[in-house]
């Protein structure tokens, strides 16, 4: 077995009994069978996650996660006002971007930052041209996600990996953010 297959599965195990709070025998074989069945899961994946650490890559990666968190607390603050005052108002927007994204890693960070931010959730990835197709709850979270520093995090997260040689990228073009005049419509470019 691959070392990358041992370091996910040896980390969401660790994760589990952390957040189980309990080390009984119920807790053990429960947090290795869904450890086991995620790194499944995830075999596709596993090969671009980053193994080997530098201090500019644990840089990298905190600087996408103080971004990440701090985008959750304004999209909370921005999400509660919407909702209990109504300003601004609920207005739905489904919205395409493209974020010139290389690697699937990317593509699922990218998607899970998405949706763990309040106010937004990734619907779609079209694989073939990295074209994302979010919910917003309304236009000024749609503004926001288009022009959101973690996806250049995220990128300079890429070139790291690609300059360490650490995964390949996948198949994909050079892109850039649409406009929010794409709003709604065919999102794949076949039209399905």
């Amino acid at each position: 077995m691959e070392r990358r297959y041992i370091a996910l599965f040896l980390l969401l195990f660790g994760f589990w009994l952390v957040v189980a709070g309990e080390a009984d025998w119920e807790h053990i074989l429960v947090g290795v069978l869904v450890a086991l069945v995620t790194v499944w899961l995830w075999r596709d994946l596993v090969p671009q996650i980053p193994l080997s650490c530098s201090a500019r890559g644990v840089l990298l990666f905190g600087q996408c996660l103080l971004t990440l968190v701090w985008s959750i607390i304004e999209s909370a603050i921005s999400v509660t006002r919407t909702v209990l005052f109504g300003n601004p108002p609920i207005e739905p927007v489904l919205l395409t971007v493209r974020p010139n994204l290389e690697t699937n890693w990317g593509r699922v960070f990218l998607a899970n930052c998405i949706t763990l931010t309040p106010g937004s959730v990734t619907i779609d990835i079209d694989p073939e041209t990295g074209v994302f197709i979010i919910h917003a709850l309304n236009p000024e979270i749609a503004e926001g996600l288009c022009s959101w520093r973690i996806i250049d995090e995220i990128r300079a997260l890429e070139l790291w990996g690609k300059e360490r040689a650490i995964y390949a990228p996948t198949a994909g073009g050079s892109y850039s953010l649409d406009s929010l005049g794409t709003l709604a419509g065919d999102h794949r470019p076949d039209g399905s």
